[in-house]
């Protein structure tokens, strides 16, 4: 008798890695930064790190995430993101050579009060229409003056962010452009497009560019999924069915009841579910079993999900049953659930089981 097991499995598929990252570096022509934050972007943070030997630089969100990437990575560029928050972190920046934005005025009075006899290099986040992290643009001269003051400085590049990339001719795309181009006359390095710039081809050859959810085959564009740019989903994620029967018309589905069988009709048991990381909303998506595509039905529960199995009469108790991956873009997923497709890849749990393939 085959061995019964729930089968919850996600398999990363790293040759899609780089291959994603070549896309990357076919769209646009200067340096990539390859960010790996949030264990990149929940497929693994030394799996990303160690099949990007082509990426210019590492971005990251914390002090931690950059520690784990330099011991994997002795010599590429690293830049924490959020910046240091200490002395100790500004220490710890300067030892491992980590490049550091800076975006508030603490973190310059950290550089001026450092004792260090090193340097770094540090990012000047600029705000040019975020509202999230970041000086604003017109001091930026007066801001540049003061890091060159600063002793623990070796060089300066500028940093800011889009916050509707997706949409290049929304109002206030066309307002960052605008202060994106001031902030180019100045003669510094700098960073402005992110993934979703990228794709809608607002980065230009002379910029250090950073690839976040694109890298892992993602788009954040509406309507768009990776293929559409050639890009390769990196996660598949799967689970078994742990059982399988026949309910009658009227019978009601999960907590609450909220579906009601039509007629009498074949379910399945899916062995996943939000404290894996399939996460439960208001709007349920499909599944893909046996090449078709089948409806979720009734709410997530914590360990499981039911499917409508009627189009497949054949299906039994072990089949695999793909959440997404290829054949179910991960987009139309979380377009289904009203979600943006960065929180279902982050939400995988340590329950799952991580199998990684080329």
């Amino acid at each position: 008798m085959a061995q019964r097991e729930r089968g919850t499995e996600a398999v990363i598929h790293t040759a899609r890695l780089s291959h994603n990252l070549k896309q990357f570096k076919q769209l646009h022509q200067g340096p990539v930064i390859t960010v790996v934050k949030a264990d990149a972007y929940g497929h693994g943070l030394a799996v990303a790190v160690n099949h990007l030997h082509e990426t210019d630089a590492f971005a990251v969100a914390t002090m931690d995430e950059a520690l784990a990437v330099r011991a994997l990575s002795p010599d590429k560029r690293i830049i924490l993101l959020e910046g240091v928050f200490n002395q100790h972190e500004l220490s710890l920046s300067i030892q491992h050579q980590l490049d550091v934005v800076v975006h508030q005025h603490y973190q310059i009075a950290l550089l001026n009060q450092s004792s260090a006899t090193e340097q770094l290099d540090v990012w000047l986040k600029l705000d040019t229409g975020m509202n999230r992290l970041g000086f604003d643009p017109v001091d930026t001269e007066q801001l540049i003056t003061q890091l060159n003051a600063a002793k623990p400085v070796r060089q300066i590049r500028l940093m800011s962010h889009f916050a509707s990339s997706d949409d290049p001719s929304c109002p206030q795309t066309q307002t960052q452009q605008t202060s994106n181009e001031w902030l180019k006359s100045l003669g510094y390095e700098y960073s402005l497009s992110n993934t979703g710039a990228i794709l809608n081809n607002l980065s230009d050859r002379q910029e250090w560019a950073r690839v976040g959810i694109g890298l892992y085959g993602i788009s954040p564009l509406p309507n768009q999924s990776g293929s559409d740019f050639g890009l390769q989903p990196v996660m598949e994620l799967s689970a078994k069915l742990i059982a399988t029967k026949t309910i009658a018309a009227g019978a009601r589905v999960g907590y609450g009841g909220t579906y009601e069988a039509a007629s009498d009709m074949k379910i399945g048991i899916v062995g996943i579910g939000y404290a894996d990381g399939y996460p439960w909303t208001q709007h349920q998506s499909q599944v893909l079993i046996h090449g078709t595509l089948v409806p979720v039905i009734g709410r997530v529960s914590m360990d499981m999900l039911a499917i409508n199995l009627q189009e497949v009469p054949t299906a039994r108790t072990g089949d695999r049953v793909l959440l997404w991956g290829n054949g179910l873009p991960i987009e139309q997923v979380a377009a289904d659930m009203r979600l943006i497709p960065y929180t279902l890849p982050c939400g995988i749990t340590k329950r799952v089981n991580f199998h990684v393939i080329q």
